[in-house]
């Protein structure tokens, strides 16, 4: 692996995870800071906590998918926007994808009706992700790949 992919990779986990993690966390809170009792929490822990564990792990796996298909797009000088937009919907898909398959198999029944949050979020989470925080990793990748270039360019001109 070369070291602009690398550090492509490290900028989608240095951005994605804590912030993914921390929206996961205040997502199952938020209820109760809200009302000031547990029991929203407790039911949203009971009906989705074995899925929220394999959105969480596919969210890891997805943001090392999610870097390197932006490192590529970036080095095809694609723009930044379609850039963000492919990241966030590629991180997107694995997560909510994994997330009802998983709400699938443990669910006995109105699978689907437990299925229709998870597919609200992946629309309504690409298209936030995809003009924040999808868009501020592309810029930086493409950032990475152009600081790199330039100091091939220097070495080159040098010798």
């Amino acid at each position: 692996m070369n070291r602009e992919l690398t550090k492509s990779i490290l900028t989608s986990y240095l951005i994605g995870a804590p912030i993914g993690i921390l929206t996961i966390v205040a997502t199952i809170l938020t209820p109760m800071l809200l009302t000031g009792e547990g029991l929203a929490s407790i039911s949203i822990i009971a009906g989705y906590g074995i899925s929220t564990i394999g959105l969480v792990i596919s969210f890891l796996i997805a943001l090392w998918i999610g870097g390197k298909m932006a490192y590529e797009s970036a080095k095809k000088e694609k723009s930044l926007l379609s850039i963000s937009f492919k990241y966030s919907l590629i991180v997107n898909l694995i997560i909510w994808t994994t997330f009802c398959l998983i709400t699938g198999l443990a669910s006995e029944s109105e699978k689907f009706l437990m299925m229709i949050p998870a597919l609200l979020a992946l629309v309504v989470c690409t298209m936030i992700t995809t003009f924040t925080i999808g868009l501020l990793i592309s810029y930086l990748i493409k950032r990475i790949i152009n600081n790199s270039d330039g100091q091939k360019n220097t070495v080159a001109n040098k010798t």
